[in-house]
């Protein structure tokens, strides 16, 4: 259940995307509490965003506030607090950015809950895709991911399959594809989590503020992000460099796995990765291919 300072602190913000920014009084007023609560709050605020007080003035950071991003062809909605981001995108038109601040009923793959907090980056894009670009689609958002990573903050980011973005061996981002089919058009709902600068709750996860040991400008990502996401048809007509690429960046490639499918448990070496991703196993009892549809949850042997 989400808590008191947790929505006192999205009100906060709600304010601040809006005006930018407002005298502390002011915004303790309009948010119906006490001066000093809200500089508590603010204070707490600042571990997650880029947020600033100055002489009773409390400031956010256009860099880091994603309703300043005016993107050219999309549509970008910035909320607070949603269910999830992909259920909000379905009554948005193709083209269309939806990013919230938190999400109650986020998900990942086959309806797992995906826990978010303050300070990361919970977005859904819908776009209109042709078949082709749809099939690949589970290989290359990760390859961009990596390449955002790798190429514009210098850190040697992996896939571990089918999408999960990991360094160090944890996750710090993740990726839900889902897509509704009009005649020979696809609408791809792209659901992407990004650890940026929030703390993440759970075991095993990191994010960008961890890594680099300070905040920054969330922006920055989102920007590079959308770009990539605009070429998506552009980069399915060279499936062998991104099917290189996908394999290049595949830290599951030749490590011994335990998957848990819908049909049972599959242990073995990976091997190889088919041309839409599938994982090629060795196991006792021959090769077997996992594909991400019926394969629940994948882990590495040691």
């Amino acid at each position: 259940m989400i808590g008191r300072n947790t929505l006192l602190k999205l009100m906060i913000l709600e304010k601040l995307r809006d005006k930018n920014q407002y005298v502390v009084r002011e915004l303790a007023w309009d948010i119906g509490t006490k001066p000093e609560y809200v500089n508590m709050l603010i204070s707490d605020l600042k571990k997650n965003y880029l947020i600033d007080v100055d002489r009773g003035v409390v400031y956010w950071n256009p860099a880091d506030n994603p309703s300043t991003l005016k993107p050219w062809g999309w549509s970008l909605e910035h909320k607070m607090i949603v269910g999830s981001t992909q259920e909000v995108a379905r009554g948005r038109g193709p083209w269309s950015v939806v990013i919230a601040e938190y999400m109650l009923l986020g998900r990942g793959r086959h309806g797992k809950k995906w826990v978010c907090s303050l300070g990361g980056l919970w977005i859904t894009f819908k776009l209109p895709v042709d078949p082709v670009t749809a099939s690949l689609a589970p290989i290359i958002l990760p390859v961009i991911l990596v390449r955002i990573f790798r190429k514009n903050y210098d850190l040697s980011a992996g896939i571990k399959w089918p999408n999960d973005i990991i360094i160090d061996g944890k996750k710090i981002a993740g990726i839900l594809l889902e897509a509704e089919a009009f005649k020979d058009q696809i609408l791809l709902y792209i659901g992407i989590g990004l650890n940026i600068n929030n703390d993440p709750p759970l075991e095993g996860t990191t994010s960008l503020k961890e890594v680099l040991g300070r905040l920054t400008p969330r922006n920055r990502f989102l920007s590079l992000l959308i770009g990539w996401i605009a070429r998506l048809k552009k980069l399915a007509e060279d499936q062998d460099e991104i099917r290189k690429s996908y394999i290049e960046y595949l830290e599951t490639l030749n490590k011994t796995i335990v998957a848990k499918t819908y049909s049972g448990e599959i242990r073995g070496k990976v091997v190889d990765v088919g041309d839409s991703g599938e994982l090629i196993v060795e196991t006792e009892k021959g090769l077997k291919i996992l594909d991400p549809v019926t394969t629940i949850e994948l882990r590495h042997i040691k």
